[in-house]
């Protein structure tokens, strides 16, 4: 898990004067009343503490930011309509707050001094008119540590205050109002306030253009209401506990990581009052953070997620399936088969960007949902597929052929042809992933997709990640499409440019699809090969080396092109020996494990037999390189009985491991004849069968070569 960065904390007593507080009477009265309080505790702190080690970061970074300072350029009336809970796969990455002593737009981060320096603010009058109690430092009205005289009087009079500074909250309609709400009266906030000011901070904070931190979160009274939270926490509610996490992933403000744990340890304690919105919310939000929270946490939300599952409604299924398969924990399958069963239940009201964040969740955690689900999913998806969104669309099919679940003929038709109508808009993971989703189903999207998507793969090509250049030939070779030669030149130059960030199961992926597509000129080959020589043979795995060899055999077959000799230097002697080794041993093991042959293969070979051709069945060849389905005795004719497997599922189209298999058969002087199950299977009878054969077997004798020793 990546390590979360902490927020520095509330620091010293600030120079109030510099702060930028709303310009009216009773700001300003406040603005006096706190400056003369603030050097009252400054004399009260000891003698160590002064106000030269005041953090002015947290409570003076007004007077650091380019001016006009942000937060000033907004009017009230600009109002930002607040929205739901965003869904996880819709929201931009958060920039994490600075650590203390790191760079921020030219300025250091200093070191946060003690937490107990915060400063002493003042009450806000009461609607009676009389003046609010003063508190010392760190202490809230709302606090178990307030004054006690009068307890009983006053804590009518609190809650009645606070009461009101809620609906003042929920009433703003910008966030301003709220900073200025948390200025006049933070120190009389009970727990209620402040997760009110928080959430709905995060629901007004203005759009962010920069992708930086908002300006929101340098500001005093942010602070201020960070400091708030520490102190009652263990008053917090579950709908408290929930928003607070919410706003801190909404605003992209990571707390210290004991605020995050301590926060998590208290929900764990009043887990049983919380509805399955509250649940899903702060699951989300420290997925959304990127810290895992406790175990316990972990443990007792899917516990009690599992109870409220009738009560759930789509979001927060999604939500809470898509926080642990971003924590990368497995919650138990009574969670997620409960999960699955629910979404079933209400699989109208999902939204795409729920249906694809569910998808993407169980395939994340490798966790079959069941077929009941799949399907559904697979329905709406061709219902309402002008909803999705291209992010949409790629992580639902990347999920289902990650599951290995074919959606369906329609479901991927209909998912390409909007592929093509936005593809534009496209991220390049976007493009990478629906190319390697549709072939790994072996489902030929069309011709259409296929070019317009080798278009903008060249035109982007610096932007794809070696992961997804590498996936994108992957899929082309899978489907045994040729893409534009710009997009194989420039890959083969991307590969050679960035060769350092390649993993080696990504080098192995790239050189087969390059030799499938036969891509490169020798020069370029050479290049590869010489950089494929510094790799070492450990890093490979044994499917890794399995390929390597089919890419070796491949470059050794374009130097033989007729019947078995070579027509000039083959590519293959440039092959880095050691690798070679390897990877001849793990080829040649594969070879013999040879299975059960198909009910086709057994009903090609019986009719053989009746029209008294000898043959062998799995027959290996003399240097041990292959297995061939049927070969005819003293001669060199091959038939390869080729089932389903071979041919993209919605077309005859060949896949590419199937031309690839025949290409080395032939470069080796074997004569192939392939016998594709769809035309077997059209055939009406033996005799029909009979013919067929003899017409296929009649056509290889004719150009049939001598046996080669």
């Amino acid at each position: 898990m990546a390590e979360v960065l902490q927020q520095p904390g509330p620091t010293g007593h600030a120079e109030l004067s510099g702060l930028n507080f709303p310009q009216n009477s009773q700001s300003q009265a406040m603005v006096a009343a706190m400056e003369r309080l603030n050097q009252l505790s400054i004399a009260a702190q000891p003698a160590e503490v002064n106000s030269s080690s005041f953090d002015p970061w947290a409570f003076g970074l007004a007077q650091h930011l380019p001016s006009p300072w942000d937060l000033n350029a907004w009017q009230y009336r600009d109002t930002w309509l607040p929205h739901n809970t965003p869904h996880p796969g819709m929201m931009g990455a958060a920039m994490p707050v600075p650590r203390p002593g790191t760079a921020y737009q030219g300025y250091t981060m200093q070191s946060p001094v003690h937490p107990n320096q915060i400063p002493i603010g003042v009450a806000a009058a009461t609607r009676s008119g009389q003046g609010g109690a003063i508190y010392p430092p760190g202490v809230y009205a709302g606090s178990s540590s307030s004054p006690t005289a009068n307890a009983g009087k006053r804590a009518g009079n609190e809650f009645s205050h606070n009461k009101a500074i809620t609906k003042r909250l929920a009433s703003a309609v910008h966030y301003q109002q709220i900073l200025d709400i948390i200025a006049e009266s933070v120190h009389q906030f009970d727990e209620v306030n402040v997760a009110t000011a928080l959430h709905r901070l995060a629901k007004l904070q203005p759009p962010n253009l920069s992708n930086q931190p908002p300006s929101i979160i340098y500001t005093n009274q942010f602070q201020q209401l960070i400091y708030a939270i520490k102190t009652l926490l263990d008053r917090f509610e579950a709908q408290a506990v929930s928003n607070t996490m919410w706003a801190f992933a909404t605003l992209g403000y990571y707390p210290d990581g004991d605020t995050l744990d301590n926060i998590g340890e208290h929900a764990v304690t009043i887990i049983s009052t919380f509805r399955p919105q509250a649940t899903s919310n702060t699951l989300w939000a420290y997925a959304k953070l990127g810290y895992p929270p406790p175990e316990s946490l972990l443990a007792a939300a899917a516990h009690q997620m599992v109870i409220d599952f009738p009560k759930s409604v789509p979001q927060d299924i999604s939500n809470t399936l898509w926080a642990y398969a971003t924590l990368r924990h497995y919650p138990g399958s009574e969670l997620l088969n409960g999960a699955a069963k629910q979404a079933v239940f209400t699989i109208q009201r999902f939204k795409p960007q729920e249906v694809a964040n569910t998808l993407w969740s169980y395939a994340t955690l490798g966790h079959d949902p069941n077929n009941l689900l799949l399907d559904a999913m697979a329905a709406q998806m061709a219902e309402r597929i002008q909803l999705f969104r291209p992010q949409a669309i790629s992580n639902s099919l990347w999920a289902y052929a990650k599951l290995g679940y074919n959606p369906g003929r329609e479901v991927l038709d209909v998912t390409a042809q909007r592929a093509v109508q936005s593809l534009p808009q496209y991220t390049s993971q976007e493009i990478a992933n629906t190319l390697w989703a549709l072939a790994t189903l072996e489902h030929h999207p069309g011709v259409q997709l296929l070019d317009a998507s080798a278009v903008q793969t060249a035109r982007r090509i610096e932007q794809f990640s070696p992961q997804d250049i590498t996936n994108s030939l992957w899929a082309y070779a899978k489907l045994f499409h040729y893409p534009c030669n710009d997009l194989l030149q420039s890959a083969a130059m991307y590969c050679l440019r960035h060769w350092h960030r390649f993993k080696p199961q990504e080098v192995a992926n790239m050189f087969w699809a390059l030799a499938i597509l036969k891509a490169c000129p020798p020069d370029t080959w050479r290049l590869l090969l010489d950089k494929l020589g510094n790799v070492p043979v450990a890093s490979f795995d044994d499917a890794d080396r399995h390929q390597m060899y089919q890419v070796y055999l491949l470059l050794d077959s374009a130097a033989r092109p007729v019947g078995g000799r070579t027509a000039g230097p083959s590519l293959a002697a440039s092959f880095p020996p050691v690798l070679l080794e390897s990877a001849l041993t793990v080829w040649k093991a594969s070879v013999r494990q040879t299975g059960r042959i198909s009910k086709l293969h057994e009903e090609v070979s019986q009719v053989l037999w009746s029209l008294g051709v000898v043959h062998t069945n799995e027959h290996i060849t003399p240097d041990g390189l292959f297995c061939v389905d049927i070969a005819m005795q003293d001669s060199k004719v091959v038939l390869e009985v080729d089932g389903p497997s071979h041919f993209s599922a919605n077309s005859h189209r060949p896949l590419g491991r199937t031309v690839g298999r025949r290409c080395m058969l032939e470069s080796r002087g074997y004569l192939v004849r392939s016998i594709p199950f769809y035309e077997w299977n059209s055939l009406e009878g033996v005799e029909q069968q009979k013919a067929y054969l003899s017409r296929l077997l009649a056509s290889a004798y004719a150009f049939s070569r001598p046996t080669l020793a």
